[in-house]
């Protein structure tokens, strides 16, 4: 099978994840239960298309079984969206914060439930508040599949207009989401009196992120409409320049300096986070984050855990009773020792081949 047609396939199936976004924005209010099944859609064929991009052989459940013919073709058995996912971490280094992987699933799970049961989206036309629960559903799904395309630009070079195409109709969409703000407009205004401070949302655009804070670094926001939530640092500029940076989970890396053009590392947020002091002569287990898969990312700041690559955190950093490495965002780990954690299989994948 040559290249060409390999690459011609590949064009096939980006064509068709894009044209499958564009119709779900498109019926929303007259068609919400196709709006839901194309947009399911659209984000696992872009999961399928960033692994083919990689070798077409990802794409297909069992590759043993299969010849390039028969993928052609479409007679091979692809894999499922949870499958891409993991498919994409382990052979692709690509690791989809885990926010991002709940979203997917969800909007996947109410796919399934048009296709195969019964939802009530299933109806010709949904009444107001359900189309205002599926533009919420839909927003954040946006909001996690543009950042990942933003971080595949170059997978995608070719789509950029189609990805500029959905990010307009993803802001007209919004506009149904105005009487979820107005709504909650009096109670925002009133939390704004008591000294509530409130941010522009990534998700749903409106200035509905109650800010909470953390520490005088760290912040965290939720979003009153869509219920989004983020977090975010701010901090002096570590070149000394004197502005204030703000930086968020998917600006940690790289993020330069408006005023110098300094670039912000991982390890200046250490720095500006880290507040436990550490005795070179002691062993201290590295923690890890599970929500964005990165191995000592993590570090102690007052009563918190902050990974210092996406600036989740938890109040405590369980250790797996397996590898002895502690972690956040995996749960509390209670089973393990035979069941591992997010970086290792436990003693069921240590034995598993005996």
């Amino acid at each position: 099978m040559s290249k060409k047609k390999l690459n011609s396939a590949l064009r096939h199936l980006s064509e068709s994840a894009f044209d499958f976004l564009e119709r779900s924005v498109k019926e929303i209010k007259t068609h919400p239960k196709y709006s839901v099944i194309h947009f399911a859609t659209a984000v696992e064929l872009i999961l399928k298309a960033r692994l083919m991009r990689e070798h077409w052989t990802l794409v297909v459940e069992r590759t043993s079984d299969v010849s390039v013919e028969d993928f052609m073709s479409g007679k091979a058995k692809t894999v499922t969206q949870v499958d891409a996912i993991k498919r994409l971490k382990n052979a692709c280094g690509e690791n989809i914060p885990q926010d991002a992987v709940t979203q997917f699933g969800k909007i996947a799970a109410h796919r399934n439930r048009m296709i195969h049961f019964f939802h009530e989206a299933g109806k010709k036309k949904a009444d107001d508040a359900l189309t205002e629960e599926i533009v919420k559903e839909l927003c954040l799904c946006w909001f996690h599949l543009e950042r990942l395309l933003s971080d595949w630009d170059d997978q995608f070079d070719d789509f950029k207009d189609e990805i500029a195409t959905v990010t307009w109709r993803m802001k007209r969409l919004r506009a149904y989401l105005q009487v979820a703000f107005d709504r909650m407009k009096p109670k925002i205004d009133a939390a704004k009196k008591v000294g509530t401070a409130f941010k522009t949302c990534s998700g749903c655009g409106f200035d509905a992120a109650a800010v909470t804070e953390v520490s005088d670094v760290l912040f965290e926001q939720q979003c009153t409409v869509c219920g989004l939530g983020e977090a975010y640092i701010e901090i002096s500029c570590p070149n000394e320049c004197g502005e204030i940076l703000h930086i968020d989970g998917h600006n940690v890396s790289g993020m330069a300096c408006e005023k110098c053009g300094y670039e912000v590392t991982p390890e200046d947020v250490a720095d500006a986070l880290d507040t436990e002091f550490s005795d070179p002569s002691e062993f201290e287990p590295q923690i890890n984050c599970a929500q964005c898969s990165s191995l000592g990312s993590v570090v102690q700041h007052g009563e918190t855990f902050v990974c210092t690559e996406c600036l989740y955190s938890e109040d405590s950093a369980p250790q797996c009773d397996w590898c002895n490495e502690r972690q956040i965002g995996g749960g509390d780990l209670e089973f393990s020792y035979h069941t591992g954690c997010e970086f290792c299989e436990g003693q069921a994948g240590w034995t598993k081949d005996d």
